[in-house]
């Protein structure tokens, strides 16, 4: 765990204890404590896939338990299904005002009533996709219209034509969404991120601009890997990788291009950050190095 004044000069808090396997972390402020959802990396073909825990300062976690599922809505391990398998959570938007018990049937028309929205990574073993589930709790998961098809799918050609998954989805409003998700073809996810807009939250338009990055930009340092988008306003964190092999954490400033009453202010810390619906073009990137 690490803080930072601006997002870019971060100070370590501490290695976190009292998680199993964890990659693929998404985390979350549930009142007085935090929740944190994880891919458990030895796991792939079960609703064990995706993990959750809590804690009281984001350090020490407990209640490390693996999520649990109506039927086999989220994650079926059977192939050939889009969601035989999982490599975790993309992202979880939380509505403290939610139902405290699933809204049923799970379709576009109930979703943002439920408490917990999934956006996760689900498998067939080799091709990605995203799938969507909701929840009351945020442990026991029931997927959008049983888990038949996802919400995001590869592009038919292109940089994104194999597999589509991890980065943040951010709900402006009732009927504006935007996600920013990783990308590749061939075999890999990580080659790219682009950039997706939609009304509803379930059906996606893809930028016709994308991908935004992509490992054949020229820029040496994720030449190898370039995924995971975070985004808080007009600023995304990802991760890269050289062709050496060592993997860094980026950064880039977004220029906002504003919306008619698709513009909100976000107060965090010191920093005001403007929100629009399309933070299209992105500069200014950095890189953090670590050893990973």
């Amino acid at each position: 765990m690490a803080t930072s004044p601006d997002g870019i000069n971060w100070t370590t808090v501490g290695q976190v204890s009292g998680l199993l396997n964890p990659r693929h972390t998404v985390v979350e402020r549930i009142g007085a404590e935090y929740r944190i959802w994880y891919n458990d990396s030895s796991e792939l073909y079960s609703i064990d896939a995706i993990r959750t825990a809590t804690s009281s300062d984001g350090v020490t976690w407990s209640n490390d338990t693996p999520i649990t599922q109506v039927g086999t809505t989220v994650i079926t391990g059977t192939w050939p299904s889009w969601n035989t398998g999982s490599y975790g959570p993309c992202d979880i938007l939380y509505n403290p005002l939610g139902s405290s018990s699933i809204v049923d049937p799970i379709d576009k028309d109930s979703v943002w009533a439920n408490r917990f929205v999934m956006y996760y990574d689900g498998t067939t073993g080799a091709d990605e996709f995203v799938g969507l589930a909701v929840s009351n709790d945020g442990v026991n998961w029931q997927g959008y219209n049983g888990g038949a098809l996802p919400v995001l799918d590869s592009s038919p050609t292109g940089w994104d034509s194999g597999y589509v998954g991890y980065g943040t989805v951010i709900r402006e409003s009732d009927s504006a969404f935007d996600f920013w998700y990783s990308g590749g073809s061939g075999y890999v996810l990580n080659q790219g991120i682009g950039y997706a807009f939609s009304s509803d939250g379930i059906n996606w338009v893809k930028d016709p601009s994308n991908p935004i990055f992509h490992i054949d930009d020229g820029v040496a340092w994720r030449n190898d890997r370039t995924y995971t988008p975070m985004v808080i306003g007009n600023q995304m964190w990802f991760s890269g990788k050289d062709t050496s092999g060592v993997y860094a954490i980026g950064y880039a400033s977004g220029s906002a291009v504003p919306e008619p009453g698709a513009i909100s202010l976000l107060a965090i810390g010191g920093l005001t950050l403007l929100i629009s619906r399309r933070n299209r073009k992105w500069g200014g990137c950095r890189r953090k190095r670590h050893s990973a």
